[in-house]
């Protein structure tokens, strides 16, 4: 699977956790925090691999503009972290928890949109089809390590 397509799905699975945290009850603690934390393990998962695979044969290119956007959306993972950390300290019930989840979503949308529709076509621009290939090897091969380590 090209790392593009799996990316796009991990973007849409993310997308689906949020749904699910939006569906949950005001009142229902554990379970917005059950959520949280599968969110959380997901971005975590999901930045790793993009930190240490996809971003670095992107950056490896001849094109400045792919250098330019995986050094602004290294950014946005520093920020989508430092918000999962203070989230992570509060409980479900908390008002600030649903505002800065509110944040996490808008910010991780952001970077979502900018990963769709201008990382990975400068991806398809500078790489070979079969890198693409090679790359969403690597990043399964990576997930199933980080998946099972986060257990």
């Amino acid at each position: 699977m090209k790392v593009t397509v799996l990316l796009r799905n991990d973007h849409e699975s993310l997308q689906e956790l949020f749904d699910r945290l939006k569906r949950t009850s005001v009142r229902d603690q554990n379970g917005k925090k059950e959520v949280f934390n599968e969110i959380q393990r997901e971005i975590l998962i999901h930045s790793q691999m993009e930190s240490e695979i996809f971003y670095p044969a992107l950056s490896a290119t001849t094109s400045t503009r792919a250098m330019e956007l995986v050094a602004s959306a290294e950014q946005e993972h520093q920020a989508v972290e430092k918000l999962l950390h203070e989230i992570n300290g509060l409980n479900g019930t908390e008002k600030n928890f649903d505002a800065k989840m509110t944040t996490l979503m808008e910010q991780v949308g952001r970077h979502v949109k900018m990963e769709e529709e201008e990382i990975f076509d400068e991806a398809r621009k500078n790489l070979p089809e079969y890198r693409l290939e090679e790359l969403g090897l690597e990043m399964e091969d990576r997930r199933r390590i980080l998946t099972t380590l986060a257990a």
